[in-house]
């Protein structure tokens, strides 16, 4: 019986999906089970900040106007909070479940830490009205964010934010979308259509 056992157990070892063997790309659903619901929730959030510090918080900076810089900044202090989530599911697996990281998940967190500092010290920077500070921090989480989404590869045009397909307003979909398609894991974040709006 404890040779039987062994052989099954070595069996069940063989036919299990290696989740250290997992890819950023990969498209093994056995790897990729929390991905989409990650890429769903937190890519909005990280694209938003990263036109925020590319385009936006420099522009407002050169022209000394505070309250846009703010409103930038509040798009970066939502994404500090999305990034380590996304970081720890960007492979396929829960956030406190996968005690080994990565090569590419070990470079994201250090983005990430440089990008929360910078991020920090630029509310700092906005509250004494120093433009050098602020750009010189803008500059930083822009580098920082760049570095992670290439990482991630989601250094795309929508940044790989996740679309909801068009549905009937009318229909007990989530946002309008079609019924069936919307599960409850899915729920809370994303790009939804204009019924969500109304």
């Amino acid at each position: 019986r404890a040779m039987l056992s062994a052989a099954l157990f070595a069996g069940v070892s063989v036919a299990l999906p290696d989740p250290v063997s997992a890819k950023i790309d990969s498209v093994n659903p056995a790897n990729n089970y929390y991905f989409p619901q990650a890429k769903y929730r937190y890519l909005p959030r990280i694209f938003r900040a990263w036109i925020a510090s590319s385009e936006l918080a420099p522009a407002a900076v050169q022209d000394g106007d505070w309250t846009a810089v703010q409103e930038a900044w509040n798009r970066l202090e939502d994404a500090r909070t999305a990034m380590p989530l996304y970081t720890s599911a960007v492979e396929g697996q829960r956030s406190t479940k996968r005690k080994k990281k990565s090569d590419a998940q070990k470079t994201m967190i250090v983005s990430q830490k440089e990008y929360a500092s910078a991020v920090e010290e630029l509310q700092t920077a906005i509250n004494k009205k120093d433009k050098k500070k602020a750009m010189a921090c803008i500059n930083t989480t822009t580098e920082a964010l760049r570095t992670y989404r290439e990482l991630a590869k989601i250094d795309k045009e929508d940044g790989g934010v996740i679309q909801m397909p068009v549905g009937n307003g009318m229909e007990a979909g989530h946002a309008g979308a079609p019924l069936g398609y919307v599960i409850p894991a899915f729920r809370g974040g994303g790009i939804k259509n204009d019924f969500a709006l109304r």
